[in-house]
């Protein structure tokens, strides 16, 4: 399988560069590949000199677009994904460092099934961490600069780690770090060019193709690290986002959408709630208008140290009559698919490898619930 990984780039030279040379150490399966498309947005900073000279060991198409005030985010992914002649599409932004199983975490999930929808994650690097003595480290996972979780994370802790348990997955559907199949994207009609600036035209890509039949996995292996730079969330950021606001809602009327205007409280300045706070409610919110009730009875338990049929079976079964959690200690195994592959009447709630200390977490919300019954698979 053949993947294309799609980058954009505007006026950052070397991060671009650690970005491009860090796709180096990718580790593949024998009969896959890829490919890297970069975008250039109009850059004045030399990177198109930067790419002539780059040793990198993988294909590399560059494709400069002259910046005018019609350029945007979507504009520019659509001309990638169209440049693109990979299977799979993965979206990856110019300031981030793909781990090493980067693409691989991506592709294990498009063999698995052809529909899927792919989420990845981010740690975000402290400041200083592409200079100096750190530099060389970010091509050696075991020693990588500190960073801070993807917020996303905390959001699989308070619910599940199953894209399919959450009702606004397609929210979290960041062009940073996603995947898919290009024939879907084209399928679609690819991003919707009329958002401007920065914000939610992933997510409303994402509220496409789920519409037309892609379900969401959250795969948390397809890890990148995002490099350090200040926040930019002011007023001008506000104003742009909340404009794709109303144009999202303009093109798709319904509750589930219009529901984002919780996270105004997150992205206005003047008020700026945390943004998990008001995730957790925008989710809550959606989950009791659609009257999902599973979450108030009680719930069963499946532990899984060996992956087998067995375990699907179960699995399916429990979550025919109730909410089931699968606690994952499994070493290698596509069990993380198989329970967000799971459509029945009820939730899986997955949870890959826990800590000690979140099991404790989970078992003390499920005592609280009441757990209908356990069962262990070893």
């Amino acid at each position: 399988m053949k993947a294309s990984v799609v980058i954009l780039a505007y006026n950052q030279r070397e991060i671009i560069e650690v970005c491009l040379t860090a796709l180096t150490r990718q580790r593949l399966e024998e009969d896959d590949s890829f490919e890297v498309v970069l975008v250039d947005n109009g850059s004045t900073d030399g990177t198109g000199e930067m790419i002539q000279g780059i040793n990198v060991d993988y294909p590399l198409k560059y494709r400069y677009i002259p910046r005018t005030e019609q350029s945007n985010r979507a504009v520019s992914r659509n001309q990638g994904i169209v440049s693109a002649s990979g299977d799979i599409v993965i979206l990856l932004d110019g300031d981030q460092i793909a781990a090493a199983g980067f693409i691989a975490e991506h592709l294990r999930v498009h063999k698995f099934a052809d529909n899927k929808l792919v989420i990845g994650f981010r740690q975000y690097l402290e400041q200083g961490a592409i200079n100096g003595e750190h530099k060389n480290a970010l091509f050696d996972e075991a020693h990588m600069p500190p960073s801070e979780e993807d917020e996303r994370f905390w959001l699989m802790e308070r619910f599940s780690e199953n894209a399919g348990a959450f009702r606004t997955a397609w929210h979290l559907f960041f062009s940073c770090n996603i995947s898919v199949r290009r024939e879907r994207l084209i399928g679609v009609g690819m991003f919707d060019d009329k958002f401007k600036g920065w914000g939610l035209e992933d997510s409303e890509l994402g509220y496409r193709l789920e519409q037309a039949g892609g379900s969401f996995i959250f795969n948390k292996k397809a890890l990148v690290y995002h490099v350090y730079h200040p926040s930019e969330f002011n007023e001008d950021r506000f104003i742009g986002w909340h404009a794709n606001l109303q144009h999202f809602i303009s093109c798709h009327p319904g509750f589930e959408v219009e529901a984002q205007k919780i996270l105004t409280e997150f992205f206005n300045p003047e008020i700026r709630l945390s943004w998990w706070d008001c995730y957790v409610r925008f989710e809550n919110v959606v989950r009791a208008y659609q009257g999902y009730e599973g979450s108030r009875y009680p719930v069963s338990v499946i532990v899984v140290y060996r992956y087998s049929t067995e375990v699907i079976k179960a699995i399916v079964s429990e979550a025919a009559a109730r909410e089931v959690a699968v606690i994952d200690k499994t070493v290698e195994s596509n069990l993380d698919l198989v329970c967000q592959s799971v459509r029945e009447a009820y939730d899986v709630l997955y949870y890959q490898q826990p800590t000690e200390k979140q099991l404790v977490e989970l078992y003390l919300g499920f005592s609280l619930r009441g757990i209908w019954r356990q069962q262990v698979f070893d």
